[in-house]
Parts: structure tokens; C-alpha cells; sequence
């Protein structure tokens, strides 16, 4: 029996996820020459958290996560985040974009020493529409908590923005560097 979650349960989490509303754009933000690479290639695992900041009893997922090209690959099935590239917003926080059937969607990841990796997905309907004014961001119409982002410029002022906004944000998940 694997102690690994079904890939159906992860389907249901990710969803949660993914609902709870995002920065997205229609084209990448993170270029590949701007894509950074502060992982090291390695075994991890993944563990997801719950809404209310519970991690998951056991992993969900584990496997060999290495650099190809431009962004962060796994040969293991159902990786959550396949083709994610990564660049620094300010020091050990990095903004990670990840395709997205027809779009990019935006999430913030912080990097440890030892291997540990937490990441936390947005929503801009934690902030004041002021501070969504001042980067000339909206909302999508019929989704709350979407919002498109054009720019490197805005998205990562806007992040910088929520960050002082929410203080310490929840995380969603987090990667743990098990083996080379």
C-alpha cells in the first residue's frame, strides 16, 4: 500500500487552491532569461495544506525534481507544479509562474536553507481596491479574486503590496528536500 495520497484526493486540493482566486496573465511574465534557479535538483516531497493552515497528514507527492530548460520538471506523474519558473521578488521570496491551460497564474514561494520550500497562492481579493488601483490591476468580471496581470513591473509591485498587506500569509504547501 503506497503512503502517498491518491491522485484524485490531489485533484480535489489543488482545485481549493486554484478556486481561492490568483494573479494570472496571458502571457509569461518570468522570461526564460529572467527565470532563477535557487532549487537544487533532488528527491522532494509535497505536502499540501488545508484552508485553515492544517498540512496534510502524509505527502501527496514524491519524486526527482530537476531544471530543464527554463523552468522546474519531474519525470514522476502529477507533479503540482510542472514548468513552475521561478524568479526573486526580495530576498529568499520568489514569485513562481506556471502555465495554466489558456494562461500564467502567479503564486509566492519562500525558499529555506536545508532543503524546505513553502509556497502561498494570492488572491487579490485580500486587498484594498485602492492598492489594486495603483497598479492599474482589476478584478475579472464574474470572478472574484481573479485578477490579470500585464507586467513584471505590476506584478511584482502588487505582490510586494500584498505581502505588507496580509503580513504573514498562509501556506499552501510545502516541498522538503528528501535525497540528491
Amino acid at each position: 500500500m503506497s503512503r502517498f495520497v491518491p491522485a484524485s484526493r490531489f485533484v480535489i486540493v489543488l482545485a481549493a487552491l486554484i478556486l481561492s482566486g490568483c494573479f494570472y496573465s496571458e502571457r509569461p511574465l518570468i522570461g526564460r532569461f529572467s527565470a532563477e534557479f535557487p532549487l537544487p535538483d533532488g528527491i522532494y516531497t509535497h505536502t499540501p495544506y488545508l484552508t485553515d493552515g492544517t498540512p496534510f497528514d502524509q505527502p501527496m507527492w514524491r519524486g526527482e525534481v530537476r531544471r530543464r530548460g527554463a523552468s522546474y520538471h519531474s519525470e514522476v506523474p502529477d507533479f503540482p507544479h510542472e514548468n513552475v519558473r521561478l524568479r526573486e521578488l526580495s530576498p529568499g521570496i520568489y514569485v513562481a509562474q506556471k502555465p495554466d491551460d489558456d494562461n500564467w497564474v502567479y503564486g509566492l514561494v519562500w525558499i529555506y536553507p536545508g532543503g524546505i520550500v513553502t509556497y502561498h497562492q494570492p488572491s487579490c481579493a485580500e486587498l484594498e481596491q485602492a492598492v489594486l488601483d495603483d497598479y492599474d490591476v482589476t478584478q475579472a468580471e464574474g470572478e472574484a479574486g481573479y485578477c490579470r496581470v500585464d507586467d513584471w513591473e505590476r506584478l511584482s509591485g502588487i505582490l510586494l503590496s500584498y505581502l505588507e498587506a496580509v503580513g504573514e500569509p498562509r501556506i499552501d504547501g510545502v516541498y522538503r528536500l528528501v535525497g540528491e
